[in-house]
């Protein structure tokens, strides 16, 4: 006889349920695959990126750098990790390895970008040792680098293992002339992938102008606020795993009221979590007969965030 499903909360992920605003990260958990909805853009930036990585010949001769801009909470790393997850598969059917190297928490952007790029390059640097992708002798050649990135990624770009193609995530940035920078500096099975909450259409055209010499140009991928039917698409992928447990459902009227207010996928996901999380914890009214109306979700939002606005997602 199976056990009794368990009372669940549907908007966490199952095994991170204290991190409600965790990005998906397929290429370090592939069950997060299955987890991603099509709202605000993410699905047409993803279809963009694989259409623009093709079959992946050009690593043979190049790397590349992509770019992934939009406001605060809309998306931009669980995209750049479904990106770095298709690689992957895609390198693997290439008789390849993608060796992926996060540094999105590296240098930050207080120090100037020569600075910055230098400290990349350590942290990098340490990496391939702990990966064991250099030897001792590559190793010693590539240290006496580390303070000039061209000389390093230059360098590098010969000394990579001819199966193995490097996936460097980059510090955030807010700085064309760092991403063009990237841009250059990505050799041969060098891929880089940075995002920006402030970079936005306006400085497209100079990143354009700055890698129009580049040999592979960067893709660039924008992601935005949720649109007319985003909510619905989000609340109805959640709700509907009923496998996993029980929980009260929501009306489609409650879903519609709330979709003009939650502007960003983080928004909702904070609201939706901590509200089915409020109901769950008191014990009372969680089944799956019950429901989550609007009035709950106005009660919380306000509790919550309102009366103290520095809370506010």
């Amino acid at each position: 006889m199976a056990p009794p499903k368990a009372e669940v909360n549907p908007f966490l992920l199952p095994g991170w349920e204290s991190s409600p605003l965790r990005p998906l990260c397929p290429w370090e958990r592939p069950e997060d695959e299955g987890y991603y909805v099509p709202i605000n853009h993410t699905a047409e930036a993803y279809e963009e990126f694989t259409a623009q990585m093709g079959a992946l010949r050009w690593l043979d001769s190049g790397g590349r750098l992509t770019l992934v801009t939009g406001d605060s909470g809309c998306g931009k790393t669980s995209l750049v990790n479904r990106c770095v997850g298709w690689l992957l598969r895609a390198l693997q059917e290439r008789y390849q390895r993608g060796v992926v190297v996060d540094l999105s928490l590296g240098p930050k952007t207080r120090q100037s970008v020569d600075e910055r790029m230098a400290g990349v390059c350590a942290l990098l640097f340490d990496r391939l040792l702990q990966e064991k992708v250099l030897d001792g002798e590559r190793a010693a050649a590539l240290r006496e680098r580390l303070a000039q990135p061209e000389r390093f990624y230059r360098y590098l770009a010969g000394e990579l293992p001819d199966e193995v193609v490097l996936v460097v995530l980059l510090p955030a940035t807010d700085l064309v002339d760092e991403v063009v920078s990237y841009a250059h500096l990505a050799g041969r099975k060098t891929l880089f992938f940075t995002e920006s909450s402030y970079l936005d259409e306006r400085h497209a055209h100079l990143v354009r102008q700055g890698t129009a010499k580049v040999p592979i140009p960067p893709v660039a991928l924008r992601v935005g606020s949720l649109r007319t039917g985003d909510v619905a698409r989000f609340a109805a992928d959640r709700l509907g795993r009923h496998d996993r447990g029980h929980f009260p459902t929501m009306s489609a009227t409650t879903v519609r009221s709330m979709a003009g207010p939650l502007r960003s996928i983080a928004m909702l996901q904070r609201v939706l979590s901590g509200v089915y999380e409020d109901r769950k914890n008191r014990g009372d009214r969680y089944s799956d007969t019950d429901e989550i109306t609007f009035a709950d979700i106005t009660e919380y939002f306000y509790d919550r965030f309102l009366r103290d606005p520095g809370t506010a997602p």
